[in-house]
């Protein structure tokens, strides 16, 4: 049996966030006007629950069939952030805390409080915003974005953009930038800096951007971008 996908009919924002987790029958919702099935989603989730599956290995298992899921959807709906609060905050509220805090909080409140044998959650985890940054932020809309901005439209090879996600670093320099934006930059980024430690990934990141301003990067072929973060890395080697 197929599930219907549903946005909230307003945003939501952080000070609001822990009543509607609490209730969240008491938020308005409306049915996206568009064919997608969330079946195979839902029954990923329940087994990746099942297996206890937590933290960053949660992103690897989750983006293929996250971006398969809703890559037939227009753009008007995928940068809806309503949509994206609806399934972290009433559909799939579990997958926000598992995989930013490791395990499901008694209530909402706990989970959003830094204290003794607690990890903090942020809020954007739930919520994010309509913005490249805030895309970056959502536990779901940063899956499908960065699998989005990466994969071909005949590619059904996902193994870079969950290669991608075994360095945090890298995403938020990637979701964090307009060059972000460029699919042929997040390939060859990925390929050239996933493995590097986290201090020098920033550093390479930071190098790029600083070259922004006097290239213009989307305007290079994937072999000269390929030579120009050669450069870039060999000087942070």
């Amino acid at each position: 049996m197929s599930e219907k996908l549903f946005r909230l009919k307003s945003p939501l924002i952080s000070n609001g966030l822990i009543s509607a987790l609490r209730n969240p029958d008491s938020l308005s919702v409306e049915e996206v006007k568009c064919t997608v099935d969330l079946t195979n989603l839902s029954t990923l989730i329940d087994q990746l629950i099942l297996e206890k599956v937590i933290g960053a290995n949660l992103d690897a298992r989750l983006v293929e069939c996250v971006h398969t899921t809703f890559k037939s959807l227009p753009s008007h709906i995928l940068t809806d952030m309503r949509m994206w609060h609806w399934l972290c905050v009433i559909r799939y509220p579990n997958i926000p805390w598992l995989r930013w805090r490791g395990n499901i909080p008694v209530d909402p409140e706990d989970g959003f409080t830094v204290g003794t044998g607690k990890k903090h959650v942020p809020s954007l985890r739930f919520l994010g915003t309509s913005s490249i940054n805030g895309h970056g932020r959502n536990t779901f809309s940063r899956l499908f974005f960065a699998a989005d901005r990466m994969m071909e439209n005949d590619n059904s090879d996902y193994s870079l953009v969950k290669k991608l996600f075994t360095s945090q670093e890298l995403h938020l320099g990637l979701s964090d930038r307009e060059f972000g934006l460029i699919p042929k930059i997040n390939r060859i980024l990925t390929e050239k800096l996933v493995e590097l430690p986290d201090s020098k990934v920033r550093i390479a990141i930071r190098k790029l951007n600083s070259l922004g301003g006097s290239i213009c990067l989307d305007l290079l072929s994937e072999e000269q971008l390929q030579q120009l973060i050669d450069t870039q890395s060999e000087e942070v080697a």
